[in-house]
Parts: structure tokens; C-alpha cells; sequence
């Protein structure tokens, strides 16, 4: 299982799983294409690459599936979210729009359904604003060469962020995923973000308060 600042639940594993794959499909395609490869993997992954190029990334992708149905849990760096944030957001631009696009409520169903749910519109917004700790990676070269060294420590800053804001390639060290041995993995059983009657996910207004069983 992947390390995100909320302990996941099945249907974010479940949309996580469904966007990696899509991806991967995406970039073996352009691969296969070989048509201006580097400009169509901008178009699908405006941020991540403009560090990444279809092989390691492909690599990555990989690995971070292999990683997400493990049972361990493993450590993620800003390389590896950057890559996430921009492969969730193709996803769930591309979903959403299918299932508002389909021409039947049986088609509507048959496209709204990532693994085991029926999910008809995924707020990416909500996804990153619960599973992702920050978003450093996104910050601007210019932004925090101006900060300075000592001023990025004191905000936490990591050499992640400063490398991906000056258009850094990852080294092959930095795209290893670690597993977190003082943690355990914990899997949301009963999810505060879906509920029966729900059809967005992260649904907030199904959000509980009390906290949900592990």
C-alpha cells in the first residue's frame, strides 16, 4: 500500500488502481506511436512531464502499482506525487466526462464504475485536498530560488521540490520506493467519503464524524 497523509479506503484504492493503470495504457500507446512522443506526454502529464520521460515514468508507474497492492506500506517522494497528482487528474477528467457524456442511463452505469463502485463524478480537488500532504511539487522555480536554502528548510521544503521546480530529471535513487517499517498499513474499512446514496467521490456532505472502523 502507497504512504498519503489520510489512511486510504477501498474506493480511493479502487480510483488510485483504475487512474495508474489508465496511464500506463496512455504512455504505452504513445510509445507504440512514436508520433512527437514528448510533446503528447506533456499533454497528458503537463507537470510530471516536463522531469519525466515515457520510460522512467512508465517504470514508475509501474512500480507504484506493484507497490499499491502489496501489503506493506511504502514511502513516497514529490517525483512520485507529482506523477500521481497528474495521472489522477487525466483520470478523473476523463471519466467524469464519459459518464456525463453517455446517451443512456445503462451506458451512464456501464463508464461510472471503477472496481467495485459506481462512482459518476470524482472531485480531484477532494482527492488531493485528503491524500496528498502538500503540494510543493507544483511551487515555481523562480519562487523557491528566491526563497533561499535556509528559508526552504524552514518550510519544510525538500530537495524534491526544489528539483522538480528547475525542471530536474529524477536520479534513479530518487524514484525507489522504501517501505516504511515503523508503520503499519491501515485500510479504511468503512469509508467518511462514500456512503450508499452517494455519487461524487469524496463525498463530504456523507462525511461522519465519528472516526470509522480500521
Amino acid at each position: 500500500m502507497l504512504r498519503f497523509e489520510t489512511p486510504p479506503d477501498k474506493i480511493f484504492m479502487a480510483i488510485l488502481e483504475a487512474g495508474i493503470l489508465f496511464m500506463i495504457d496512455q504512455i504505452k500507446g504513445i510509445n507504440r506511436a512514436k508520433e512527437d512522443p514528448e510533446n503528447k506526454l506533456k499533454d497528458l502529464l503537463p507537470s510530471a512531464g516536463k522531469v519525466f520521460g515515457s520510460d522512467p515514468a512508465l517504470a514508475t508507474l509501474r512500480r507504484m502499482l506493484a507497490c499499491h497492492k502489496r501489503p506493506g506500506l511504502y514511502h513516497l517522494n514529490d517525483y512520485h506525487y507529482l506523477l500521481l497528482y497528474d495521472t489522477l487528474q487525466y483520470f478523473c477528467e476523463v471519466h467524469n466526462d464519459m459518464v456525463r457524456e453517455a446517451r443512456s442511463t445503462f451506458e451512464k452505469r456501464r463508464l461510472s464504475r471503477v472496481g467495485a463502485f459506481h462512482i459518476e463524478r470524482i472531485d480531484f480537488d477532494g482527492l488531493v485536498d485528503i491524500y496528498f500532504y502538500d503540494t510543493d511539487f507544483l511551487m515555481e522555480g523562480e519562487t523557491l530560488m528566491a526563497l533561499g536554502l535556509e528559508r526552504r528548510k524552514e518550510l519544510g521544503l525538500n530537495d524534491e521540490a526544489f528539483g522538480i521546480s528547475q525542471d530536474l530529471a529524477p536520479h534513479p535513487d530518487e524514484l525507489k520506493i522504501k517501505v516504511q517499517n515503523n508503520e503499519r498499513p491501515v485500510l479504511i474499512i468503512q469509508s467518511r467519503f462514500w456512503g450508499p446514496g452517494s455519487r461524487v467521490y469524496p463525498d463530504l456532505k456523507y462525511n461522519k464524524e465519528a472516526d470509522p472502523p480500521y
